[in-house]
């Protein structure tokens, strides 16, 4: 048979014709391969131009168009693998020959049935979601090809697609530029006859892991809870046995029915939206299963134990004494047995519907983790090979000591438990040896019907189609099967389950009305199984499924054949009378029913904040009592008709109105009533063993704790989702704030842990939590709203729940743990128990100061008081610049917090902060100013403290704020007399030691004796005192006062002395009080005044001033700002030059104090042509530069002396500055006149 494919003919295409003609297949070339674009174009990939036709009629030739998503005459639609043109019978359709141009053919033949090449698919099977990466996906057309020439593996255009385990040989293919929903990704990973990833070994995810260990993005997996009625599943029927969920997941959220691996914490598993677009890993493998898992359905009789019952070549049996796991193993094995392995549906449903098994029962199977964790195995060793679990399960929660599995619930879905329980169980063994079996027919049946029950069935073992096989049924006196619940539903896939045929026919269908399914009989329909996708929109009839989907029900077309199962009464059977279906009871008010519904439905109407996802309508309908509206009914149809005027299919996660649905009879419950809660006398509500505490106020962490701590608890530990709900649903009635504190927090290793020491097995993040935001939220909150985790500054105020055990009251408070003491790593200064490291060498942003200090085990540093306040202060003096420190309002605006999230219990503002900044630094100077805070934008580069706990490990000694005050390395020292003197006793005891009282000369100083009054907790004698110098205070050893530190409204008295108080302020006494008092011993002598030289400075005039100093005098211009030039100009009118730096002392201690109105000065320093730095009365014979200056940089050209160091910096020119002007005094010269008449006498005059 020849092949032919699509193909544009190039030669006409380059001229004047865009027509598709046929050719021999050549799947190397670019003109025979082709796209879907959308769901109805198709695009050729040579060309990128779409299929088309002129206009919809037969014979219509088909071209290539540019794509257009509007035109009719693009859009394509399948039907039955032909492609016809959307809304007409005209099919694509290829010629007799080759190059036949491609035309539309009113008649459906094999010259319009295509099929991909290489493959079985026919073109429809590939659709745009299938386009892997935002790869193109090819795809060649074929018409008349055979099975066996279409048929290939994997060839090499599809391996370079695929990764390879070498020890299992599954093809795995890594979609991780791809952006789909997961239900996409599923049918992506179809199309190409593969399934989304399952993990079901351990090998598996860590072959995975590397191969996706570059990758950052999430992947879907086939792991899913879409089956709302049972817990968590792989996607293509494998078992689930094997949990790899990361911390965390699977979060609690009802939305969040999908799961993906996330690289980017370690491969683990997490659960999301299904309608949430990520990349995906499809799984190719050729799968067979171990043949003893795989019973056949013609198994022959065997003969059991007595009490026993045989099915597929075992026996089992029901104990229902209590006994924990091991004990019903023991059991089992002495009955030669195990406990049970179910291997598939069949078997799962011939215990729940022929072992007795009752709804309330919870029976041990052997599953269990026991040997290795999170990694599921049957007790007897035979392989996994199916699950089946409870919605929500397996939890692996209570500590992760949930080990042994139970069969629970109606459906006799499963759940992991403590092993421990005592519960019944279900043995299962091999059948006796040497006896063969015998089938014992059921005299209320006749020869080759099954009795269960009240009905005998029969297997109708020649295919038939529906009414030839409804007709076969009738004739022996029943009809096809109807299945009335899920017991006769699990019987009867026990039945046929294991047969080798996909279908059998039941007596189901819509063909009277299409979309209303009623059985033959009549019966209601109160009960379905529907597979996935099930029942559609095609009308039909319903076939059981066998195999994988055993059990499950499709809409089959009525015309197929198979085979079918009949059922009747059983003779001499006589049914129960069965309960009314219709209820005369009356509804709620409010809500609407008719005569022939046993239901009431009510439509609630919200606003649109008011509005629930799917999910929360369900909830909320269950909570008073109903669950969401059920339509078994035309009549029901036609009442939810009259409450809404559509019915459409939305994603679960859009908000909506609802309709509940309630029976008859029942009472309404109230929504959101009020909790009885058992309460305490002090106020804790009761819940168990434990007892908890709702804050109504907010607090910081620190704060919270110490109340919980104080009332003999802790901040709430939450073990499991019952506990989470408790806990949620009573501050959603009872709570006055948004989120409450609970006792999870983040360690220095960067994992959670249980502040009470509890173990991390479980928890529930709210969506993209945590998020650890600035590397700064390390406290937990639960919110109100949604009932989930956020992680949260440890220093924002928020609600609280404190927990503690009932036995509290004979327990007596437990002192605080306090920190052992330690020392820290060399470079790094200790203060109470805490080491800082001041970092310089390269300046960073906040953000990536921030980063460095946890590298290193910390955080920027935090100051929590005065003492750690004045210990940093001091160790500016060794800095240049205004380090970061941990405060910022990064998280919310003006709501300041420590990165390490300690309470801000103490403030030092610089004058005008907070501004609007974010980040916040220690500022240097002015002196005034030195150690306040100043908020800067964050993105500034600078250096930064790190603040972490001590080590014990490198404990030394005992190091206090003497150890350095009294270190005389710098030159300077200082000592404490701890007798009470007066002052003049105190100077002279300093004399008597070559030392002075002390004198306080900057904030470094000052903050150094602060301390050392805070560590004897005494006021201190300075060197400071007015009683010596009549009035005019000043310091003993002959420093000027340029640095003060008043209390406030000190100095009181004009003739006193001067001490240092505990609070860090100067207060005046009588100089015969009695203190300790502080002395300095210093290797730097007070500089001496220079003498003025003769001559005068100008007289003041305005607002200038003169400053005689030497043999100059001085102007400073702190306000009136210039540009240099501008600077250079206004003091040669004034007579003057800008001034040189020659009294440099003098200079830098004047302009100190003008520090508040202009930082820098224009000083008369500038870069001449040649790049040379000059004076511009003389040369420079001495240089003060600031550490990295002069900047090498365009247009610094100009020097400034900076206010608070005196060192000099270059800047731009045209900046505007304050300037100092300088010029020499005005010198008076003495002559003598001679007067013969008068004498000689002496005249002055002045010479300028």
């Amino acid at each position: 048979t020849s092949e032919y494919s699509v193909r544009p003919l190039l030669e006409i295409l380059k001229e004047i014709s865009h027509e598709v003609t046929t050719a021999a297949c050549n799947k190397n070339s670019e003109l025979q391969k082709f796209r879907w674009v959308s769901d109805q174009q198709v695009m050729s990939v040579a060309f990128a131009q779409c299929l088309g036709v002129p206009y919809k009629q037969d014979q219509a030739k088909i071209s290539l168009y540019p794509c257009n998503k509007k035109s009719e005459f693009q859009k394509w639609e399948c039907r039955n693998a032909s492609l016809a043109i959307q809304g007409e019978d005209l099919f694509l359709s290829a010629g007799k020959r080759k190059k036949d141009n491609i035309v539309l053919n009113k008649v459906s033949g094999t010259t319009n049935k295509w099929k991909i090449h290489g493959t079985r698919d026919d073109l429809c099977s590939q659709g745009h979601e299938g386009n892997l990466n935002f790869l193109i996906t090819f795809f060649i057309f074929l018409t008349n090809c055979t099975i066996k020439s279409l048929f290939s593996h994997t060839g090499s255009d599809n391996d370079k697609f695929w990764s390879v385990d070498p020890l299992t040989g599954t093809y795995y293919q890594i979609n991780f530029q791809s952006a789909l929903t997961w239900h996409q990704a599923r049918k992506s990973c179809q199309q190409q006859n593969a399934e989304l990833l399952s993990v079901t070994e351990i090998h598996e995810q860590m072959y995975l892991r590397d191969l996706i260990d570059s990758k950052r993005s999430p992947l879907w997996i086939g792991l899913n809870s879409l089956n709302l009625n049972s817990g968590w599943q792989w996607s293509g029927g494998f078992p689930f046995r094997y949990l790899n969920w990361a911390t965390g997941s699977p979060s609690p959220e009802p939305e969040k029915l999908c799961a993906v691996l996330n690289p980017r914490r370690d491969a683990k598993w997490e659960n999301q939206p299904c309608e949430k677009k990520v990349g995906y890993i499809c799984k190719k493998e050729n799968f067979t299963l171990d043949p003893f898992s795989l019973p056949s359905g013609d198994a022959l009789p065997v003969k059991c134990p007595e009490g026993w019952l045989p099915y597929a070549g075992h026996c089992y049996v029901v104990h229902r004494e209590p006994r924990v796991w091991k004990e019903a193993l023991t059991s089992c094995n002495e009955s030669n047995g195990n406990l049970v392995s179910i291997h598939n549906p069949e078997e799962h449903g011939f215990i729940l519907s022929q072992l007795g098994y009752k709804a309330t029962d919870e029976l041990w199977i052997g599953l269990n983790d026991l040997s290795m964790q999170m990694y599921f195995e049957w007790s007897d060793g035979i392989p996994v090979t199916y699950t089946k679990w409870l919605p929500g399960e397996p939890t692996h929660a209570i500590n992760g000591q949930e080990d042994c599995v139970v069969m629970a619930g109606e459906d006799g879905y499963w759940a992991d438990i403590p092993c421990d329980r005592n519960l019944g169980y279900i043995c299962k063994r091999k059948p006796l040896q040497g006896v063969s079996g015998t089938l014992k027919p059921d005299p209320a049946c006749l020869k080759g019907w099954e009795k269960h029950g009240f009905y005998c069935y029969l297997v109708g073992h020649t295919p038939l189609t529906f009414s030839e096989a409804k007709k076969t049924c009738e004739r022996s006196g029943g009809y096809l099967t109807s299945i009335t619940d899920r017991y006769e539903q699990a019987y009867l896939t026990s039945f046929v389950g294991l047969s080798s045929e996909k279908y059998f026919w039941i007596g189901l269908t819509d063909t009277g009305e299409q979309g209303i399914f009623k059985w033959l009989t009549g019966e209601g329909v109160f009960y379905t199984n529907w597979n996935s996708a099930m029942p559609g929109n095609e009308a039909g009839c319903v076939a059981l499924r066998t195999g994988n989907a055993a059990g499950l029900w499709d809409v089959q077309n009525c015309e197929i054949k198979a085979k079918f199962l009949c059922k009747k009464l059983a003779e001499k059977m006589t049914l129960p009378l069965a309960p009314e279906r219709i209820s005369y009871s009356k509804c709620p008010l409010g809500w609407d029913t008719s005569n022939s519904t046993n239901s009431c439905f009510r439509l609630f109407v919200r606003e649109n904040n008011q509005k629930k996802t799917w999910f929360e309508a369900r909830d909320f309908c269950r909570e008073i009592g109903g669950d969401l509206a059920a339509i078994n009914s035309e009549e029901e149809q036609r009442m939810i008709e009259n409450l809404i005027m559509l019915w459409i299919t939305m994603h679960c996660e859009y908000s909506h109105d609802w309709i509940c649905e309630i029976k008859k009879g029942r009472i309404q419950r109230l929504l959101f009533c009020v909790a009885v809660y058992e309460v305490t006398e002090d106020g804790w509500i009761i819940k168990g063993v434990k007892q908890y505490f709702f804050s109504t106020e907010s607090s910081s962490m620190e704060k919270a704790r110490t109340f919980c701590r104080n009332n003999h608890g802790d901040l709430a530990t939450i073990g499991d989702n019952n506990q989470r709900k408790f806990l949620w649903k009573y501050i959603l009635k009872n709570g006055k704030l948004e989120s409450y504190l609970i006792g999870l927090i983040r360690n220095a290793d960067q994992q959670f842990s249980w502040m009470d020491g509890s173990p991390v097995y479980y928890a529930a993040w709210a969506a993209k939590e945590p998020n650890f935001a600035y590397h700064q939220e390390n406290c937990v909150v639960l919110n109100k709203k949604t009932g989930l985790w956020n992680d949260v500054n440890c220093g924002f105020s928020n609600g609280f729940i404190c927990e503690r055990h009932r036995s509290f009251i004979n327990a007596t408070l437990v002192p605080a743990v306090t920190s052992p003491l330690g020392g820290c790593p060399e470079d790094w200064l200790l203060f109470k128990n805490q080491c800082y490291k001041f970092f310089g060498s390269s300046y960073q942003y906040w953000h990536t100061a921030s980063r460095a200090c946890i590298s290193l085990g910390g955080h920027l540093a935090t100051i929590t008081n005065e003492q750690v306040q004045a210990f940093l202060t001091y160790h500016l003096k060794d800095v240049f610049y205004d380090p970061w420190i941990g405060l910022n309002d990064v998280l919310s605006e003006l709501n300041f917090v420590w990165a390490d999230g300690r309470t801000v219990s103490y403030t030092n503002w610089a004058p005008g902060s907070p501004k609007l900044y974010d980040c916040v630094a220690l500022k240097r100077g002015p002196p005034d100013n030195t150690g306040k805070w100043s908020d800067e934008p964050c993105y500034k580069s600078s250096g930064y403290i790190c603040q972490k706990n001590s080590d014990p490990k490198l404990f030394k000694s005992s190091a206090t704020v003497l150890d350095f005050a009294f270190d005389h390395s710098d030159g300077i020292s200082y000592s404490v007399t701890r007798s009470r003197m007066n002052w003049e006793e105190a100077q002279k005891s300093c004399n008597n030691n070559a030392s002075e009282l002390a004198s306080i000369l900057d904030a470094y100083s000052q903050s150094l004796l602060f301390l050392i009054a805070q560590e004897y907790g005494e006021p201190l004698w300075i060197g400071l005192n007015s009683n010596m110098t009549k009035g005019t205070y000043q310091w003993t050893d002959r420093w000027r006062l340029v640095y003060s530190k008043w209390s406030s409204g000190e100095p009181k008295q004009a003739l006193a002395c001067v001490y240092l108080d505990t609070d860090g302020t100067w207060k005046t006494a009588s100089c015969r009080e009695k203190f300790f008092s502080v002395c300095k011993k210093s290797d730097v002598m007070a500089p001496t005044e220079p003498p003025q030289l003769p001559g005068k400075c100008p007289e003041s005039k305005g607002h200038k001033s003169w400053v005689p100093f030497h043999g100059h005098c001085y102007y400073f211009e702190a306000t009136r700002k210039k540009s240099w030039s501008q600077a250079r100009q206004e003091c040669m009118r004034l007579g003057e030059y800008l001034g040189d730096y020659t009294e440099a002392n003098f200079l830098a201690e004047t302009i100190k104090i003008l520090h508040g109105k202009s930082p820098n000065f224009w000083i008369g320093l500038k870069k001449n042509d040649i790049g040379q730095w000059v004076w511009t009365k003389s040369a420079v014979d001495f240089v003060s530069w600031q550490t990295g200056e002069p900047a090498n940089e365009r247009f610094k050209d100009c020097g400034e002396v900076c206010a608070f160091t005196g060192h000099w910096k270059s800047n731009v020119c045209s900046f505007r500055k304050g300037y100092i002007c300088k010029k020499a005094k005005m010198q008076q010269k003495l002559c003598l006149i001679i007067n013969a008449r008068f004498g000689a006498y002496f005249h002055y005059y002045r010479l300028n």
